[in-house]
């Protein structure tokens, strides 16, 4: 699963590049990077107001940040899980 969220993102993020700035003959479009948004909240609303004190970071920075953190948060339950389920069988014998 962490993978399919790490294409999703990844895929999310090479729409909103294309379709806000109408590269390869499409058209500009403002709503394209609405994917890339929802997979990178709660964080990107989070620090949306530091984009506006920092514009060089700008919103794909944000988008960037929010898709770096969510993929951190998802391999540290993983690995929390997985020390869980570890434990249980151990002490199982």
């Amino acid at each position: 699963m962490i993978w399919v969220y790490a294409l999703a993102a990844l895929a999310a993020l090479a729409l909103a590049v294309v379709g806000v700035n109408g590269l390869m003959g499409f058209e500009p479009d403002p709503f394209a990077s609405i994917f890339a948004i929802l997979l990178a909240m709660p964080w990107f609303f989070l620090f949306d107001s530091s984009a506006d004190a920092h514009p060089e970071i700008g919103a794909y920075g944000l988008i960037l940040a929010g898709f770096g953190l969510n993929f951190a948060i998802l391999f540290g339950l993983r690995a929390w899980l997985r020390r869980g389920l570890r434990v249980d069988r151990d002490d199982a014998r």
